[in-house]
């Protein structure tokens, strides 16, 4: 049995991964998609001609970067020897769904949401399960985040079930 982990920030759906590899006695790929899509979001308005569009896909470009290492010297720390871990770059669905097709897996573990660097990858999951060619494994997020008018974020600690 080969699985596939889709990288991202969440320590649960790392464990739930490589638990489940040692219980199927499968083999574990982790990918971690560097998201390079942020100039599709920005496009072309008032903002191509001025620094500030270079600025913010520059500044996107290195939170990508430093979100790659946290996230891969995390899975590292926590998988056994054996993990092989990959990386690729573009739309994260189109690289994962790529990868997919490409190493022939029996199963896909991935958090849901997806988050990637600054944003929570939108309808990542829908995406995928139109798309996959083996079974699915989502994973809840570690914790829900939200937001109160004033612009503060919290976390609050939701039970998994």
């Amino acid at each position: 049995m080969k699985i596939l982990l889709a990288l991202d920030p969440s320590t649960r759906t790392m464990d739930e991964a490589i638990k489940f590899a040692a219980e199927k006695q499968a083999s574990l790929t982790a990918l971690f998609v560097l998201d390079t899509t942020w100039n599709d979001y920005t496009g072309h308005d008032w903002l191509s001609g001025s620094g500030s569009r270079a600025d913010f896909l520059e500044y996107a470009r290195d939170d990508e970067l430093a979100s790659e290492v946290d996230v891969l010297a995390t899975f590292r720390g926590r998988c056994p020897p054996d993990c092989e871990i990959r990386s690729a770059t573009g739309r994260v669905t189109d690289e994962i769904l790529n990868e997919l097709a490409r190493g022939d897996y029996d199963l896909l573990v991935m958090s849901q949401p997806f988050r990637r660097g600054l944003e929570i990858v939108r309808d990542t999951a829908g995406m995928i399960l139109k798309g996959a060619t083996c079974s699915v494994y989502l994973v809840r997020e570690d914790e829900v985040r939200c937001s109160s008018r004033s612009g503060i974020e919290s976390s609050l600690g939701v039970p998994a079930s």
